[in-house]
């Protein structure tokens, strides 16, 4: 190998072993990677449009009309049925008030079986998000159970609570 060709090899590993560390965390997803859990994904990020567009009937087409919602804290909850529900969400923060909903995806956990999985994932809602003066107003965890109905991924049996302090490493009930 001549000079020109050593160096640009060496170039070409300083190059391969610096990417290294900069090489992105992956959530954790049990299962291949299949359609079903990029439709998870997509189920996710619907759920962060809905909230930050407050669009209400988005949000309600994520879940089984026959879900639950469990939310920590809550004295009202559970909330079960579309009804229940969409009161919920529209008397939540996210709808009342203006936020954009953000989501760490590295810290999303799916785990498929058949017709139903498991999902974690954690929202942080930024208010003022379009003026120097925002900062984040709500950290929140959303698991619990999907289930696939009539080939789409639903929100089935949830659960919700604070996910503060933050953290790159908890996970919450």
């Amino acid at each position: 190998m001549d000079r020109k060709g050593f160096l640009a090899s060496l170039a070409a590993s300083v190059v391969g072993i610096a990417a290294v560390p900069a090489m992105p965390v992956l959530a954790q997803v049990s299962a291949p990677a299949t359609g079903d859990v990029a439709q998870i994904y997509q189920l996710q990020a619907a759920f962060h449009q809905a909230k930050t567009a407050q669009d209400i009937e988005l949000m309600m087409s994520l879940w089984d009309p026959g879900g639950t919602l469990k939310v920590h804290g809550d004295p009202k909850s559970p909330y079960v049925g579309a009804e229940q529900m969409r009161a919920f969400w529209l008397g939540s923060g996210s709808f009342k008030n203006r936020r954009f909903s953000l989501v760490p995806s590295y810290k999303t956990r799916i785990a498929i079986r058949s017709h139903e999985a498991d999902l974690y994932f954690e929202c942080h809602d930024v208010s003022d998000y379009d003026s120097p003066a925002r900062n984040i107003i709500n950290d929140t965890y959303l698991t619990g159970t999907l289930r696939n109905i009539g080939g789409k991924w639903v929100f089935h049996d949830m659960s919700a609570g604070p996910s503060s302090p933050l953290s790159l490493t908890r996970y919450y009930p």
